[in-house]
């Protein structure tokens, strides 16, 4: 169960970039990333998981997406890979495939619904996988992308107009409520949140508790 991660490509463009890290490869969470095409195909991988293993690429995204009010009053979120963004993931395709190739896998698979496999050895080697994924895309429907370390969706600011906290974590527009979490970034930091979150929360429940020691 223990990862292993490397950040040779963290900083491709103004710290922006990916890291890769290993993860177990259990039937929930290949369920989610493996494609395949057929109830059959679906059996035959989940029947190889002992011998699965995968990579994740961590992008360190710098343009966000939105969300809006829809027609029904319920909240839309929008996320759609920007090009400067696409070209991190696009380093790390490679580079994951090149990792597994050079441990030795025999076939190499992608979170493309397309369901194609590189297998080393084979004509065209990675930049042919590579070429296949932007054949088939990489928007929605395309490729399985999820999201981890959700932050900055209630961020901290000085301004109610920038922000939906005050630095303490005080929700601009509505009274006696603090947002005391990894929502309360500015944005994403890029490396894991753990004690990020516990300093933002230790600063903002302390100021908490020390207004309602004063009232």
């Amino acid at each position: 169960m223990q990862a292993l991660y490397s950040d040779e490509l963290r900083d491709l463009h103004d710290g922006y970039g990916v890291k890769f890290e290993t993860a177990p490869v259990h039937p929930g969470l290949a369920a989610g990333f493996l494609p395949w095409t057929s109830a059959a195909q679906s059996r035959e991988l989940m029947r190889q998981l002992p011998h699965v293993a995968g990579i994740g690429i961590l992008l360190r995204d710098r343009d966000g997406g939105d969300v809006q009010v829809g027609r029904d009053g319920e909240p839309v979120a929008r996320y759609r890979l920007s090009p400067f963004d696409l070209r991190h993931v696009r380093r790390g395709f490679t580079g994951a495939a090149r990792i597994l190739e050079a441990a030795g896998a025999r076939r190499i698979m992608s979170a493309h619904t397309g369901a194609f496999e590189y297998r080393p050895g084979a004509a065209g080697g990675v930049d042919g996988l590579l070429r296949e994924a932007d054949a088939w895309g990489w928007g929605a429907g395309r490729c399985v992308f999820f999201s981890f370390h959700i932050m900055g969706t209630a961020r901290m600011g000085g301004s109610a107009a920038t922000s939906v906290c005050d630095p303490e974590g005080r929700v601009w527009d509505t009274e006696g409520l603090v947002v005391a979490d990894a929502s309360v970034f500015p944005s994403a930091p890029g490396v894991n949140p753990m004690i990020s979150i516990e300093a933002a929360a230790h600063m903002n429940a302390s100021a908490l508790a020390a207004r309602l020691a004063r009232a």
